[in-house]
């Protein structure tokens, strides 16, 4: 490893202490005033009221219950369309 040339920094990010914990383990640790409005500003919409996502739809349930695709989902037919017949 190489000299470190400060002695007060840490020699790599592991020593930093943030690998503490399992890994996706979330801090136990309160959150700074900063972090506090970091996620206010997280949890607000940005252009106004939120709208529902498409995914918590009773469509998009009954799609995936069936296993099928959404209702009109699709665009109009691009000629790679297979053809079955009969010859």
């Amino acid at each position: 490893m190489s000299e470190n040339p400060d002695p007060a920094l840490p020699d790599s990010g592991m020593a930093t202490g943030n690998d503490e914990g399992e890994p996706g383990e979330q801090s136990r640790a309160p959150l700074t005033p900063e972090e506090q409005q970091q996620l206010a500003a997280l949890q607000q919409p940005a252009d106004g009221e939120a709208e529902p996502a498409v995914e918590d739809g009773p469509e998009v349930a009954a799609a995936v219950a069936d296993d099928a695709p959404l209702p009109g989902t699709g665009g109009p037919p691009d000629g790679l369309t297979p053809e079955f017949t009969d010859r």
